[in-house]
């Protein structure tokens, strides 16, 4: 390789001279050298290209110290820097080093040997560098198309598989003779198992890419997994295998944390229990542990079995993506091998650890902790709420018919009315002409999206404006929470949704919100209004709320009239007074969106005034739900 292109940056024309012999007489002839003596004249012929190292004194004309170096590598941060020094204090060129020159040489102290092999070592180095940047970025870029395409394989699945699986059940509801009955259960229980294993695999993606949130909301710890237990009692019995459950006695029932995952982790580790073992029976454990934060519950979770074992070989690879035992165990069982890869992820993202203890043909006992905040049942709705099922006006909007037909069809059955459109210039129309509860808009139509409409329904100021909007999609991992919360959006619903998921959400309760509006319903965080409550009074509180009305409203009339304007310091100064008056209320979503506007406000983007547009319908929304929350 060769020849080297050097450029030698010294301002003594003695010192110049001696390295340029020096290069040019070194074995083999590969350097070719070019002087300057100014750093400003280095940085233009770098400018240029062609160089492969350069030589630099630190005392220059125009620059001097660690700034030369700063300068060089800013003109040219993929060559390598070589400081030359004719201080005899080693301190500054290591200082040097630490800001980015790849190596010294102290004038004087060196031969031609020297100097080449330290030239060489530094081009060199730095060509290793340059590489493993590079090795890094594919790598990176390689994981990013992985989770791309996994997410849009998931979402190419999910939507006919929302077909199959809605259909299959209100096949189930219609009068069907026995064999019929066993065939549509099959379909159905088939498809259920599909769907599990496309969650796993947009769990994986999600998990991978770092976008997946956990909430921390309040829950009972004992309900959650006595409702786990029964969930899974049918599989268990149905191998006549005993499925029981043992609480320490010091545990505290009311925590605070992701009911959601922490569930999907005890799912799949009773589950994998179940399915290894044919005699005996399950165990689920809880108990806390004895050190934990102030404030702050470490609980350990043991599922113990008495199945086949896990061989002493595969231990180190049970917990790694898309393994399994061994492939019998793939044959025999199914599955993708990534249950217990998610599970430990989750694990480690609630503060905890998971492992197990097995030996072959003499069971297994996994267990896991978590750290979950302690709560208190003031936090909890009150015992025995369910999810009010009384009839609704629904807007569903899906460009799919299929889809249109199967929740149309799930949502009837409830009990509900339900108007199905295709498009977005008819959910407009339709949102403008009558008042609905609740509108689920698809994410992905042709002309007009998900979001747009949203932006439009909230804009228009129709009768249906404040209704609360939630997104169906068949790919929930790849999402924009603050883009999303702008648009006027709730949460969403993934394909194939349940009807139950729906009368949760109209009772007011999360199916899988937006991460980082937090709070009930996304508007307001519920635990500390209801603190407010016991301490100020319900009297008290409603004239607060009374207050917030109408200071707040007028606020908002200055706001909207700002962003009309154009005027950005006004629009900052009125968002900035509605959003302390909306946290002081704990109305979270209200709040952040008013202090969006206002960052953006003050560094001069106009698209703070757009982002404007949506304020109304959510300060009517955030009241509501305060009015609610207080009544």
């Amino acid at each position: 390789m060769g020849p080297f292109q050097v450029l030698v940056v010294e301002d003594d024309p003695a010192d110049a001279r001696l390295v340029e012999l020096m290069l040019r007489r070194a074995r083999g002839g590969d350097f070719q050298v070019e002087c300057v003596s100014r750093l400003g004249s280095a940085i233009e012929r770098l400018k240029r290209g062609g160089i492969d190292v350069v030589l630099a004194d630190l005392s220059l004309p125009d620059s001097s110290g660690l700034a030369t170096i700063a300068e060089l590598t800013r003109a040219a941060p993929d060559l390598p820097v070589v400081v030359l020094t004719g201080n005899d204090d080693d301190s500054q060129a290591i200082e040097a080093l630490k800001h980015g020159a790849q190596d010294y040489l102290v004038k004087g102290r060196g031969d031609a040997y020297v100097l080449t092999r330290v030239v060489r070592h530094a081009i060199e180095r730095k060509g290793g560098e340059r590489a493993l940047t590079e090795a890094r970025d594919a790598a990176e870029a390689a994981v990013h198309a992985k989770s791309i395409f996994l997410a849009t394989v998931g979402h190419e699945i999910r939507t006919p598989l929302n077909g199959v699986l809605g259909m299959a059940r209100l096949l189930l509801d219609t009068p069907l003779d026995q064999r019929q009955r066993a065939f549509a259960e099959t379909i159905l229980a088939s498809g259920e198992l599909l769907l599990g294993l496309v969650n796993d695999i947009l769990d994986f993606s999600r998990l991978e890419a770092e976008r997946l949130e956990l909430e921390e909301v309040p829950f009972d710890l004992f309900d959650l997994v006595e409702e786990t237990r029964l969930m899974l009692a049918p599989r268990a019995a149905d191998k006549g295998l005993m499925l029981g459950c043992r609480f320490a006695p010091a545990l505290p029932r009311m925590v605070a944390g992701d009911p959601l995952r922490l569930r999907q982790v005890l799912l799949n580790l009773v589950g994998n229990a179940i399915k290894f073992t044919d005699r005996g029976g399950v165990t689920i454990q809880l108990a806390s542990l004895d050190s934990a934060p102030s404030g702050m519950l470490g609980l350990r979770v043991t599922v113990e079995d008495t199945g086949v074992g896990i061989a002493d070989a595969v231990r180190g690879d049970l917990f790694t993506e898309f393994s399994q035992a061994d492939t019998s165990i793939a044959r025999r069982f199914g599955g993708t091998g990534l249950g217990l890869a998610i599970c430990k992820r989750l694990v480690t993202l609630m503060g905890g650890e998971i492992g197990y203890d097995s030996r072959p043909g003499g069971g297994s006992t996994f267990w896991f902790t978590a750290m979950l905040a302690e709560a208190d049942a003031t936090s909890l709705p009150p015992e025995g709420a369910v999810p009010d099922e009384s009839p609704c006006a629904i807007l569903l909007v899906d460009d799919n018919q299929v889809n249109l037909d199967v929740a149309t069809g799930l949502l009837v059955r409830r009990g509900h009315r339900v108007a199905a459109v295709a498009d977005g210039v008819q959910a407009l129309a339709a949102a403008a002409r009558e008042r609905f509860d609740l509108i689920l808009l698809d994410m992905h139509m042709p002309a007009m999206d998900g979001l747009e409409l949203a932006r439009r329904i909230r804009a228009s100021g129709s009768v249906s404006a404040v209704a609360p909007i939630w997104l169906l999609t068949a790919n929930p991992v790849d999402h924009d929470a603050r883009l999303w919360r702008e648009a006027g959006i709730d949460g969403c619903l993934a394909k194939p949704f349940r009807a139950e998921e729906v009368a949760r959400l109209l009772a007011g309760r999360q199916a899988d919100p937006i991460p980082g509006l937090g709070g009930a319903g996304g508007l307001v965080v519920l635990p500390d209004l209801l603190v407010d409550l016991r301490d100020l009074g319900h009297e008290r509180m409603r004239g607060l709320v009374d207050l917030f009305r109408q200071s707040s409203g007028e606020d908002l009339r200055v706001v909207l009239a700002r962003a009309e304007a154009k005027d950005l310091p006004g629009l900052a100064a009125g968002v900035h007074r509605m959003a302390s008056a909306a946290s002081s209320l704990h109305l979270t979503a209200l709040s952040e969106h008013c202090r969006a506007i206002e960052d953006a406000a003050r560094a001069g983007d106009g698209r703070a005034a757009e982002m404007a547009a949506g304020l109304a319908a959510l300060w009517d929304r955030s009241l509501a739900a305060l009015v609610d929350a207080v009544s």
